[in-house]
C-alpha cells in the first residue's frame, strides 16, 4: 500500500526510452501499393486491360493517392478510351491544379476530341506551372503545344508569345537541354530552327512581317549552316515563308522570293496560286499564263501546277476547251483534294456548275459492280465522289449552284445515277433545304435498284421529320409498308417503317392507331432489335402524354431485359418520360443512376445539364456535364466517320446554359451557329431560347423574328403545344411592343 502511495506522491519513475517505430502503414494502403506495382507492370508490357483493373482498384483502396489516377489516363488513352482518360485527368487536376504534366496531356486529350478551347486553356495552366530550369526538355513541349492550340483557336497573338517562350528556351539554354540527353546538339538545332521558323509563320498571321522575316532568316542562318543543321532543302524552303511574310508590303521582294522557293518544283497547288496572286499584285496579270506554262514545260508530271495553268486558261473562252480537257485528264488521274477543289472553283467561277454534277456522275458510274470495272478502279472512283461531296459541304456557295443546276436537270428531265440524286439529296438536306432534299430522294428511289431503295427510304424519313411533315412521313411509311418485293427481300424494313408510321399517327393524335403501330413493329421485329421497338413504343406514349402508361412499360422492360446495357437504355427512356410526368427529382435521380454507371452517358450528361440549367441549379455542375456530352458526342461522331461533329441539340443546351449564367453574347453566337444546322433550324426550342437571347441583349426586332419562326415550328409540334411552350412564345410575341 505504502508503495503505491509513494508513486501518487512523487510520480512514477521513468520508462525506458523505445526504439523509434515505423510509420504503420494499412492493409488496405499496402494492398492499394501492391495493386499500384502490379498495374504499372503490366502496362510497360502492354497487358492494358489488365492493367487497368489493377490500377483501378489501387485507385479504389487508397482514393487519396493520384498516382494510379495518372498512370490510368495513359492507359485509357492507349486503348481509345479517351473519354475516360480526359475524365480522370480532370478528376487529378481537381485535387492537383497545378500538376503541368496531367495539364500538359489532357490539353493534348482535349485537342485531339475536338475541344480546343479548353485545350488551350489546360496547355496554359502546362506552361504557367512547368518548371523550365529543372526540365527544360518538358517545358519546350508545352511551348511548343501551346503554340499550336492557340494557333488553331485563332489566337495568332498568343501564339506568338508562345513561340517566343520556345525559341527563348532553345537559345538560352542550349547546354542544359542538351545535358538531358533529350537530343543532340545537331537535333537541337534542328528544333531550334524550326522554332525560328514556326514563330515566323506565326508573326505573318499576326501581321508582322518585318519580325516574321526576321524570324525566317535566323531559321535559313540555321538550316544554311553546313555545322549546324546543313539542310540546304529546308534553307530553301524559307524562301516560301519569306514570300508570304513580303507578301502584302513588299510584293514584288515577295515575288523574288518565291521564284527562288519554285526551284525546288514544288508538287502543291499552293506555291503556283500564289504565283498567280503576286503576278496580279503587281500589276503583271498578262504573264501569269505564260509564267506557269514555262514552268509547266520544265515539269510536264507536275499535277498541281498543270491544274493552276488550267484554272487559269478557264477565265479566257479562248482557251477553255483547252483548260477543260485538261481538267478531264487530270481529274482521271487524281483525286487529290486541293487539285478536284481548284476544278471545282473553275467551274462555279465560270458559271458551269453542271459539269461537276458530269464528274459526280462519272464517278458513281465507276462503281458499278458487273465485274467490267477493277476494284482499284471502282476505289478510285469512290475517292472520287467522297471528295467532290467533301468540299461541296464546306463550300455553301458551290452547293447552292450544283443544287441549282440540278433543279434545271429536273425540269430538263435530264438523267443522273441514283447515287448522284442521293447525294444531291444529302446536301439539300445539310443546307436545311429540306422540301428540295424530299424531292431529290424520290427522284433517286425511283431508279435505285433494290438493294438500295431501302437506305433512300430512310433519308426521304429523316427529311420529313424534320420538315414537320408529319401526314406526308404518314403517307411514306404506309405506301413503303406496301412494297412486297422490298419487305420480302430486307424484311428488317418492315418493323421500322411501322415504327416510324406510329411515331407521325402519335403526332397526328390518332392515339388508337399509333399504339397499334407500335405494337405491329414489336411483333413484325421477332428476335430483331426486340428492345429497341418496345423503347419506340415508349416514346410513342410520350408523344401521346400517356405518362404513367409509358413510366410502367419502362418499369416492365426493366424486369424483362437484366443486361447491364438494356437496363441503362430502358432508364434513360425512363428519365425522359418522368420529365414530361413532371416527377422531376425521380427523372434526376434516374440520370444520376445512369451516370453513376457510365460517366461518359452523353444523352444522360447533356439531359441533366439542361435541365439543371433551366431550373438555374448548381450551374457549374450543368456545364461540366454537357461540355462532356458534347466532347463525348464529338469523338463518338469522329470514330464513326461522321461529317457533322457536332450535335444541334447538344450546343443549345450549353448555349442556354451560359445564358443562365449571364454570358448572354456568347449564347446567342452559339445559338446563331445551332440554326445554322438541320436539326436547330427545325426546332422551335432553339428558336424560343434564340428569341430569349436576343431579348436580353434588347435586339426587339431579331427576338420578334427567333420568337416567330418558335411558334410555327412548335405549333406544327405536339409536344409544343401539349407542354405549354408555345402558349408562353405567343404570350412573348404579344407583349413585345
Amino acid at each position: 500500500m505504502l508503495a503505491g502511495v509513494l508513486l501518487l506522491a512523487f510520480g512514477a519513475p521513468p520508462a525506458a526510452p523505445e526504439e523509434p517505430q515505423a510509420p504503420s502503414v494499412s492493409e488496405s494502403r499496402k494492398d492499394a501499393l501492391a495493386r499500384y506495382g502490379t498495374g504499372l507492370w503490366q502496362a510497360r508490357r502492354d497487358r492494358l486491360l489488365t492493367a487497368i483493373k489493377s490500377l483501378e482498384a489501387a485507385a479504389k483502396q487508397d482514393p487519396d493517392s493520384t498516382a494510379p489516377l495518372k498512370e490510368l489516363i495513359a492507359v485509357y488513352a492507349q486503348i481509345g478510351r479517351e473519354p475516360d482518360a480526359i475524365r480522370m485527368a480532370r478528376t487529378v487536376l481537381e485535387r492537383e491544379p497545378h500538376d503541368p504534366d496531367t495539364a500538359h496531356t489532357l490539353a493534348r486529350l482535349l485537342n485531339d476530341s475536338g475541344e480546343v478551347g479548353e485545350a488551350v486553356s489546360f496547355a496554359k495552366v502546362a506552361a504557367e506551372h512547368i518548371d523550365a530550369s529543372y526540365r527544360p526538355e518538358k517545358a519546350l513541349a508545352i511551348y511548343r503545344d501551346l503554340a499550336t492550340l492557340l494557333d488553331k483557336a485563332g489566337d495568332a497573338a498568343g501564339a506568338v508569345d508562345a513561340w517566343k517562350l520556345a525559341v527563348d528556351l532553345l537559345t538560352s539554354r542550349r547546354k542544359a537541354i542538351i545535358a538531358t540527353v533529350a537530343f543532340t546538339p545537331q537535333e537541337l538545332d534542328v528544333e531550334t530552327a524550326d522554332a525560328f521558323e514556326r514563330l515566323g509563320k506565326a508573326l505573318v498571321k499576326h501581321s508582322q512581317p518585318d519580325a516574321a522575316a526576321e524570324a525566317f532568316l535566323s531559321a535559313h542562318k540555321l538550316y544554311a549552316d553546313p555545322k549546324r543543321v546543313n539542310d540546304r532543302n529546308a534553307a530553301a524552303r524559307l524562301e516560301w515563308n519569306l514570300a508570304g511574310a513580303f507578301a502584302e508590303k513588299n510584293p514584288a521582294a515577295a515575288l523574288a522570293h518565291l521564284e527562288a522557293f519554285l526551284k525546288l518544283q514544288p508538287q502543291s497547288v499552293d506555291p503556283y496560286e500564289r504565283l498567280v496572286a503576286l503576278l496580279n499584285r503587281v500589276e503583271r496579270n498578262g504573264d501569269i499564263v505564260p509564267e506557269l506554262q514555262k514552268y509547266a514545260a520544265q515539269e510536264p508530271a507536275n499535277a498541281s501546277l498543270r491544274a493552276v495553268l488550267a484554272a487559269e486558261q478557264s477565265r479566257d473562252p479562248v482557251s477553255r476547251s483547252a483548260a477543260d480537257a485538261a481538267f478531264a485528264k487530270l481529274l482521271a488521274q487524281t483525286n487529290d483534294p486541293k487539285i478536284v477543289h481548284l476544278a471545282m472553283r473553275s467551274h462555279i467561277e465560270t458559271k458551269r456548275a453542271g459539269l461537276i454534277l458530269f464528274e459526280l456522275d462519272g464517278a458513281y458510274k465507276g462503281l458499278k459492280d458487273d465485274g467490267s470495272i477493277t476494284a482499284e478502279a471502282r476505289a478510285f472512283a469512290a475517292e472520287k465522289a467522297r471528295t467532290i461531296g467533301d468540299i461541296l459541304r464546306t463550300e455553301p456557295e458551290w452547293s447552292n449552284a450544283v443544287l441549282g443546276a440540278a433543279a434545271d436537270d429536273l425540269r430538263a428531265g435530264t438523267e443522273h445515277p441514283y447515287q448522284t440524286w442521293h447525294a444531291l439529296g444529302l446536301l439539300a438536306a445539310r443546307h436545311n433545304r429540306l422540301g428540295y432534299a424530299n424531292l431529290l430522294f424520290r427522284r433517286a428511289i425511283g431508279t435505285a435498284p433494290l438493294i438500295a431503295q431501302g437506305e433512300v427510304y430512310v433519308q426521304i424519313i429523316n427529311v420529313l421529320t424534320l420538315d414537320h411533315k408529319t401526314a406526308e412521313l404518314a403517307r411514306l411509311c404506309e405506301d413503303a409498308l406496301q412494297r412486297d418485293d422490298l419487305l420480302r427481300t430486307f424484311p428488317l424494313y418492315a418493323p421500322l417503317f411501322q415504327s416510324h408510321l406510329s411515331f407521325a399517327l402519335a403526332r397526328l393524335g390518332k392515339d388508337a392507331e399509333a399504339i397499334a403501330a407500335a405494337d405491329t413493329a414489336i411483333a413484325k421485329s421477332a428476335d430483331l432489335n426486340r428492345l429497341g421497338y418496345r423503347l419506340g413504343k415508349v416514346q410513342v406514349l410520350g408523344i401521346l402524354a400517356r405518362w404513367d402508361d409509358a413510366i410502367g412499360l419502362c418499369n416492365k422492360l426493366l424486369a424483362e431485359f437484366p443486361a447491364p446495357g438494356d437496363r441503362v437504355r430502358i432508364r434513360y427512356q425512363l428519365s425522359s418520360m418522368l420529365w414530361g410526368a413532371k416527377k422531376q427529382a425521380e427523372a434526376e435521380a434516374e440520370l444520376r443512376t445512369i451516370l453513376d454507371a457510365d460517366p461518359d452517358h452523353k444523352g444522360a450528361a447533356n439531359d441533366l445539364g439542361y435541365h439543371l440549367a433551366d431550373q438555374g441549379r448548381n450551374l457549374d455542375e450543368a456545364e461540366r456535364l454537357i461540355r462532356r456530352a458534347i466532347a463525348v458526342d464529338r469523338a463518338d461522331r469522329r470514330k464513326s466517320g461522321d461529317l457533322e461533329l457536332e450535335s444541334a441539340p447538344y450546343l443549345d443546351s450549353l448555349a442556354w446554359l451560359l445564358f443562365r449564367k449571364g454570358k448572354t453574347a456568347e449564347a446567342r453566337d452559339l445559338l446563331e451557329k445551332v440554326i445554322a444546322m438541320p436539326e436547330g433550324a427545325t426546332d422551335g426550342v432553339v428558336w424560343d431560347h434564340l428569341g430569349d437571347v436576343r431579348f436580353r441583349l434588347g435586339d426587339k426586332d431579331k427576338a420578334r423574328a427567333a420568337w416567330g419562326e418558335a411558334a410555327k415550328l412548335l405549333a406544327a409540334d405536339p409536344r409544343g403545344k401539349r407542354d405549354g411552350r408555345l402558349d408562353d412564345v405567343t404570350r412573348k410575341l404579344k407583349r413585345l411592343p
